[in-house]
């Protein structure tokens, strides 16, 4: 494994261009690179010579290519421009909120990041399958076997990755019916996320090999024989005590415990000690159990939601989804200790593994320096305890990630797929 960086520089712009290698015993090659140019087909130029450079000039099989929205109008461009330099057997590319690649989290600024695989010849029994959706041309959600065949899904797929545009995609519906297409009750694992680079329909840029979409969702079946590990970390933790939804109104909550929404969250939070209350600064969750049956429940068994805003005359409480009457849920907090510990003890678990050939990680936009105060927080764990792997991914509006055995959108979260 290697890394290089180098500045390339004109009299009015300066670039930082980084790259990271690392190959395996079978062959197979994963590379990184991360480019700051504030100009789009620059950026890609820079992006695509120094993969080109690290894979030794031999065509990858898949490039995952995140920009900035800085990048929105010319990606379509550049991203031609990469596919003639590298020749990918299959390109993704969409639009966000910020980058993230080589360790660094271009949060706020220019930047574009990407990731390239090489299988070896024939793939080594490796099968990606590309496929796409627009509210136009929709995939058959209520047919599992005609969307399983669509997105070329079967017993040896090990995940299936998915960008979506947030306006134009009901992911609420679509996560859990592509992870459960298969007969016979198989469980897919699906991660992603939802494009963070546009505030407004159709300003969101999807590329998918030589098409592009400002619409829908872009998605990668990966089958065959490949090891793939995703893990899921939540950025906040539950206090007080689970409740149950008596009454809701759409997005509302109106009655927990048999009692108006609004009074019962205000008295539980009474409850708590100083300390917790002076997390209530960073905002409000709600969480949703998985599984209300279970005994005891905590850091990770619940689905978490952002708290929207309240209704003082209806004692309402809006969050991010609709729920519904008999749903146990509990008030959670932001809390960077609770999610620094968290995605640690997560990687803890990965200690048993070989380190992987490559990550793809999407953190929430709300964390980096908005949780930590810091930059490169969840990079720099990431790479530290799986020795530096090549790493690329985005800032999310949602991210998409499997949790006891269902695939969810998720708030707050860092989700981590890594390839093997």
């Amino acid at each position: 494994m290697g890394i290089i960086g180098k500045s390339c520089s004109s009299p009015t712009i300066q670039s930082m261009i980084t790259s990271t290698v690392r190959r395996n015993e079978s062959g197979r090659v994963a590379a990184s690179a991360t480019s700051e140019h504030h100009d789009t087909r620059t950026a890609a130029d820079e992006v695509a010579g120094a993969l080109h450079d690290v894979l030794g000039g031999k065509p990858p099989d898949l490039v995952i290519l995140m920009a900035s929205f800085h990048h929105t109008a010319a990606l379509p461009e550049a991203c031609n421009d990469l596919r003639r330099m590298l020749v990918p057997g299959h390109l993704l590319a969409g639009t966000v909120d910020s980058v993230l690649g080589d360790g660094r989290e271009l949060e706020g600024i220019a930047g574009m990041s990407a990731l390239a695989l090489r299988f070896g010849p024939h793939g080594h029994g490796i099968r990606l399958s590309p496929w796409r959706t627009t509210p136009w041309e929709p995939i058959p959600l209520s047919q599992p076997e005609a969307m399983a065949a669509r997105i070329d899904a079967g017993d040896d797929t090990k995940c299936i990755l998915v960008l979506a545009d947030p306006f134009s995609t009901p992911s609420t519906r679509m996560l859990p019916a592509i992870g459960g297409c298969l007969s016979g009750g198989q469980s897919i694992s699906v991660s992603g996320g939802l494009l963070s680079g546009a505030s407004q329909p159709s300003c969101n840029r999807l590329v998918l090999d030589d098409i592009v979409q400002d619409a829908g969702a872009i998605g990668l079946t990966i089958s065959g024989d490949i090891d793939v590990r995703t893990l899921v970390s939540q950025g906040c933790r539950p206090v007080g005590h689970p409740v149950v939804i008596t009454e809701c109104d759409g997005n509302a909550l109106t009655g927990l415990d048999g009692r108006p929404a609004l009074d019962t969250v205000r008295d539980l939070l009474s409850e708590l000690p100083e300390t917790e209350r002076e997390l209530l600064s960073g905002g409000l969750l709600m969480g949703r159990a998985i599984d209300a049956s279970k005994k005891h429940l905590g850091r990770g068994d619940f689905v978490v939601r952002n708290v929207l805003g309240v209704d003082e005359d209806k004692k309402a409480i809006a969050i991010g989804e609709l729920p519904r009457r008999g749903q146990t849920v509990q008030v959670h907090l932001r809390d960077a200790q609770a999610s620094r510990e968290d995605l640690q003890l997560l990687l803890d678990g990965q200690e048993v593994h070989d380190p992987p050939l490559a990550a793809f990680l999407v953190t929430c936009n709300g964390r980096g320096q908005r949780l930590f105060g810091s930059v490169g927080h969840d990079t720099a764990i990431v790479r530290k305890r799986l020795d530096d792997p090549p790493l690329s991914g985005f800032f999310a509006a949602g991210e998409f990630g499997p949790l006891a055995g269902s695939n969810f959108i998720h708030s707050q979260a860092v989700v981590a797929t890594l390839l093997g």
